[in-house]
């Protein structure tokens, strides 16, 4: 089968691999019909060199085989994943990473899928294929925020899809009449306008912008640990919408107000995922504005490009196989 490959920090090949085969009997293997190109696999795209590792945390398609354990989906079933996957012995991982292989390939191998698959309909494939991961992660943002501290003053520092996906959260809440958001690309901040009250540049004077609770968008896209760090007020909170995103500003060393507490959203697990495809489903989330760009598995280069500039309106990128 085909599948991405990363030759060297930068680039992208198509390479023929075997196609993966069932080995637990909780496993399904899915015929990939749309993927996403993620914060995640953009780091992989311009960082590493002959790690063999096929990318691709967020996926869509149909199961074309089955484990004899797996009980919540059958064969022919349309699903999405969840990017981060718990096996049966509890063990932690991420799609597209050297644990198991992602869905930029034709076909991939999902460890446990009683966990990890939702069945899904044709109609909205190609926004909720980021239930799981993207959207999950900042929706999820959205709700420690709010549960911290539903009255308070937010701001959105990244608005990249899934900085997006916590303004949408905190909207759809009510509560986004203290809600700012932060990013340096033009078109992302246009495009977060539409849901904060007023969207800044980085270089803007942010002096009279500081708020109660700032979540944290994908710190490859936008990592200014100093600008979360000036936003922030004192007994204030940082919320991650990675699950890593702590460590990074602690390993950057940033100097941050007297009081504030460090927090990060979790990983979207199933139940998290079937309420966003309802919410999809029933058009009380619209995701539409987040997807910009469906491109071709076999112009996966052209793809990473356009993903990891990102050039002007460029949001999500999807691959079809």
């Amino acid at each position: 089968m085909q599948a991405v490959s990363f030759p060297g920090p930068g680039c992208v090949e198509i390479v023929d691999i075997p196609r993966p085969s069932l080995i637990e009997p909780s496993d399904a293997i899915v015929l990939v019909t749309t993927a996403a190109i993620g914060p995640w696999d953009i780091e992989r795209f311009e960082s590493i060199g002959s790690e063999q590792v096929v990318p691709g945390g967020e996926f869509a398609g149909i199961i074309v085989e089955i484990g004899s354990e797996v009980r919540t989906v059958e064969l022919d079933d349309l699903v999405c994943n969840t990017a981060h996957l718990v096996n049966r012995k509890g063990h932690s991982r991420v799609f597209g990473t050297t644990s198991v292989a992602g869905g930029h390939a034709e076909y991939v191998r999902v460890p446990n899928a009683d966990a990890a698959l939702v069945k899904i309909s044709d109609s909205v494939e190609e926004r909720v294929v980021l239930a799981g991961g993207t959207i999950g992660l900042g929706i999820n943002a959205a709700a420690v925020a709010l549960q911290e501290d539903s009255g308070a003053s937010y701001a959105v520092v990244g608005c990249d899809p899934i900085g997006v996906s916590a303004l949408i959260g905190i909207k759809n809440s009510g509560h986004n009449d203290n809600l700012i958001a932060v990013d340096d690309h033009a078109a992302r901040r246009t495009l977060a306008g539409k849901y904060a009250e007023e969207a800044y540049s980085g270089s803007d004077d942010l002096a009279n912008a500081t708020s109660d609770i700032v979540m944290v968008g994908a710190m490859c896209d936008f990592n200014r640990p100093d600008l979360i760090a000036q936003l922030v007020k004192p007994d204030g909170t940082i919320v991650f919408a990675e699950p890593y995103g702590p460590s990074r500003i602690v390993t950057a060393g940033t100097n941050l107000p007297e009081g504030v507490k460090i927090m990060a959203a979790s990983w979207p697990n199933k139940d998290d995922v079937r309420k966003i495809v309802s919410a999809i489903q029933i058009r009380q989330l619209d995701l539409t504005p987040i997807v910009s760009h469906v491109i071709p598995l076999d112009e996966a280069l052209d793809a990473y490009k356009a993903a990891s500039g990102p050039e002007a309106g460029v949001q999500k990128v999807l691959l079809k196989p």
